[in-house]
């Protein structure tokens, strides 16, 4: 770490801007000179006003970032009965990143990059960053493309002057190891609790008529909001690449099949319970780098970034005591800060939101179970009652 002398805190190598002088008006009359400065103070203070939008806002304070978001666009990831599209081929097979979901993770890492001009140094150093993705193909190639809207080569980095692009390592298990970022590790016990759950919403009266005229048009038994989950992705996927959709869906798609869509994808996480076992190794994750940061056990390391599933983002987001319905859009992220007040020695962290990759500036949002400033201690105290100590024992696996 290093002090300014202003007594701003950077990262050791942040971005350092040229001090540009003004040059002298022409001789000119009074009035026009006057008319010239005017414009001149007032786009100053337009560009200012803009600026400070975007640009760090907290540079003094800030200590850590943690960042988890969506996969960009994708194709389908399965198809129904009836549907139009069965033998359309896709590019690069079912579930796939498309072009579209590659530019939005690109610009999504080159948003963060300004965002963060004054904390993520301009160079890539394996010390002071760690990426982790769900091991699905989608979720590593937009970990790829973010990074490289977060880390273009410098000079020194260039490798192929023909590849403005630096290899940067991304980390993943396997699927049925991964009990952290796609959370697929198989657990007993969180199966069973989410399979009675499941059901009693199955049941709900509210879903029979939607169930029957989905089972009518798709030509296949739709019984259940997972299967509504799984048909909302897919009309989803097919509308975003451009494909018109049958006219039956007119009636159901999205605003009818969008509640039990978002129920489904809460569903994984509803609870405290499930929550211990769903999430909880995140939060674990999640703790650690927070300790690491305040006993300065880890001080080069203060970016994590998590590439993973609508699913993922959901479960965070309801661990920390949202408990609206949500539908993180492609490319949507969460963003977990650690901040120090340097001289009252305390710690507090700040949760931002941002529901997709056009949004400009990730939106604070407030943090329920803590009062304004979230202290650290607070928000540990709150991630440990939803961990585990033993996640394989507590799963009965």
């Amino acid at each position: 770490m290093e002090y300014d002398t202003n007594d701003t805190w950077r990262r050791s190598s942040s971005p350092k801007f040229e001090d540009k002088k003004c040059k002298p008006l022409p001789r000119r009359s009074t009035t026009t000179a006057v008319i010239v400065l005017g414009l001149a103070v007032l786009s100053c203070l337009m560009g200012y006003c803009v600026l400070s939008e975007t640009l760090p806002y907290e540079s003094k304070t800030l200590r850590l970032v943690i960042i988890l978001f969506r996969h960009g666009a994708r194709a389908p990831v399965s198809s129904y009965k009836s549907d139009p599209f069965k033998n359309y081929q896709w590019p690069d097979g079912l579930g796939s990143l498309t072009n579209a979901g590659k530019v939005q993770l690109y610009e999504l890492g080159r948003k963060y990059r300004m965002y963060y001009a004054n904390f993520i140094p301009e160079e890539y150093q394996e010390k002071d960053v760690y990426i982790r993705s769900s091991d699905s193909s989608r979720c590593l190639m937009s970990a790829y493309t973010f990074l490289a809207g977060l880390y273009p080569p410098s000079e020194r980095q260039i490798w192929h002057p023909e590849l403005l692009w630096q290899p940067i390592p991304v980390h993943s298990l396997p699927r049925e190891l991964d009990n952290v970022v796609a959370a697929t590790k198989s657990c007993n016990s969180w199966k069973t609790m989410y399979q009675a759950l499941l059901a009693e919403n199955n049941a709900d009266p509210k879903y029979a008529e939607l169930f029957d005229s989905l089972s009518k048009y798709t030509n296949q038994s739709m019984r259940s909001i997972l299967d509504v989950d799984f048909l909302f992705s897919t009309l989803q996927a097919q509308q975003e690449a451009g494909l018109k959709l049958p006219e039956w869906t007119r009636n159901v798609f999205p605003t009818k099949m969008k509640q039990p869509f978002m129920l489904s994808l809460a569903l994984l996480s509803y609870n405290e319970s499930l929550q211990r076992l769903h999430t909880g190794p995140l939060l674990n994750n999640i703790r650690t780098h927070l300790q690491e940061a305040v006993t300065h056990t880890n001080m080069d390391r203060a970016l994590y970034i998590y590439s993973g599933h609508d699913v993922n983002l959901v479960s965070l987001m309801r661990a920390l005591g949202h408990t609206d319905l949500l539908e993180p859009e492609y490319g949507a992220s969460i963003l977990l800060e650690l901040h120090e007040e340097v001289e009252q020695d305390t710690f507090y962290i700040k949760l931002f939101y941002r529901n997709n990759t056009k949004v400009e500036v990730p939106m604070e949002i407030r943090i329920p179970f803590c009062t304004e400033p979230c202290t650290y201690e607070k928000f540990i105290e709150h991630l440990g009652t939803l961990i585990p100590t033993d996640w394989e024992g507590e799963c009965q696996n």
